[in-house]
């Protein structure tokens, strides 16, 4: 015995056996909890609660804070599906007058050229004069790009 205790290589083999083993001994016996059904779990709460009644008052009172906050969200999102329902329905009746409208003008122009003399009401015929047309071309051509900007040769220099 002395023997294994002035060696110190063997003493720490001692050692690490001796730790080793109790290692494993605690890693054999681990302790499983056998999974709790819901039932269980409700029995476990309802037991809680029986033994104190505080803590009941607080789980009803966030119990109907819980229920009145679902209402709310209920209520408003009831609130804003009908504001876009009416919202839709505006824009459908919008878009029918829209639609009428264009039939109208659609039948006044088809109208105006089978040469019937309806006309709609408001819309008058375009007919320029001749001294707009010039003063058009003009203003186009001082107001346009200048013409080194878009240069072309004159006829003459072709020849």
């Amino acid at each position: 015995m002395e023997f294994l205790l002035e060696n110190p290589f063997i003493l720490i083999a001692v050692i690490a056996f001796i730790s080793s083993f109790f290692k494993k001994k605690k890693e054999e016996k681990p302790v499983k909890q056998a999974p709790r059904s819901v039932q269980q779990e409700n029995r476990a709460q309802a037991d809680r609660t029986s033994a104190d009644p505080a803590l009941a008052e607080v789980l009803k009172e966030e119990k109907r804070m819980l229920t009145e906050k679902s209402r709310r969200i209920e209520e408003d999102y009831r609130q804003r599906k009908q504001q876009a329902e009416q919202s839709m329905k505006a824009l459908q009746s919008q878009q029918r007058a829209a639609e009428r409208k264009a039939n109208a003008i659609s039948r006044t122009a088809a109208n105006s050229k089978t040469g019937s003399p309806v006309e709609a009401s408001g819309a008058g015929k375009f007919e320029p004069q001749k001294q707009s047309l010039v003063d058009g071309i003009i203003w186009s051509e001082i107001l346009g790009p200048p013409r080194s900007k878009n240069p072309h040769r004159s006829l003459n220099r072709k020849r």
